[in-house]
């Protein structure tokens, strides 16, 4: 029976980002990338749950007036 390790998370965003076609980034700046995506993550999971899943997370953007 073969034990398997979990997939190092940096090597998945790194993975993820080139495939989102960011592999120019990748090459040069893979810390900054891995940092980013755990920055995203965080954000992600910092959101609460919503009931109705098409609401956005944050208040409509309203236009002011330009006078």
């Amino acid at each position: 029976m073969t034990v398997r390790k979990p997939p190092d998370a940096k090597l998945d965003a790194l993975a993820l980002a080139r495939a989102a076609g960011l592999g120019k980034a990748v090459k040069q700046f893979p810390e900054d990338v891995a940092v980013a995506a755990q920055s995203a993550v965080l954000a992600h999971s910092s959101l609460r749950a919503q009931e109705n899943v098409a609401a956005e997370p944050w208040p409509p953007m309203r236009v002011r007036s330009a006078t």
